[in-house]
């Protein structure tokens, strides 16, 4: 893996449901593109939905930062399987990623999250302590376009990947 890090939490795995054993860095060396294309996508789309029903003004500060940690790793996952890929479907994801993260810059890094050169994106440390969840809410919950983007290039995704293949 290149240009990100990693914190396997309980949550990133929730988001992988079915494919959790994909959160960590040695079975995602044995998986195939396509596999790892399909379950990012996935995984993408769950932590999505799952952000959409988060309660971020009563959520505590633990909560709070594995929920938004497992999303950047979820979203950097997707954009290290896409970037590999072959599929047509799998690359395109990449590009609209990476022109969403781009799009978004400034609310981002308002709320602690930076893209660096690659893409990836970064969690500040100190973002969940000095930043309120209203603002969190405004780029990660339910009525944000930023989030309505990722789910539709996801959605996208895994309607178009065979897992098997």
């Amino acid at each position: 893996m290149s240009g990100f890090s990693v914190a396997n939490n309980i949550t990133l795995r929730n988001y992988y449901a079915t494919y959790r054993s994909l959160t960590t860095k040695s079975n995602r060396a044995n998986a195939t593109t396509n596999q790892l294309n399909y379950a990012d996508a996935q995984a993408l789309r769950r932590a999505v939905r799952k952000l959409d029903d988060f309660d971020f003004e009563n959520a505590d500060k633990t909560d709070l930062s594995s929920h938004i940690r497992a999303f950047v790793d979820t979203y950097n996952y997707t954009m290290e399987s896409t970037k590999s890929s072959t599929n047509s479907y799998s690359i395109s994801t990449y590009k609209n990623l990476k022109n969403l993260a781009s799009k978004y810059q400034k609310d981002l890094e308002n709320i602690g999250i930076r893209e660096n050169s690659s893409g990836y994106l970064t969690l500040s440390s100190s973002a969940v302590e000095n930043i309120s969840a209203s603002k969190f809410k405004k780029l990660l919950g339910s009525d944000s376009q930023f989030m309505k983007s990722l789910t539709s290039y996801a959605r996208r995704m895994t309607n178009n990947i065979n897992y098997y293949a």
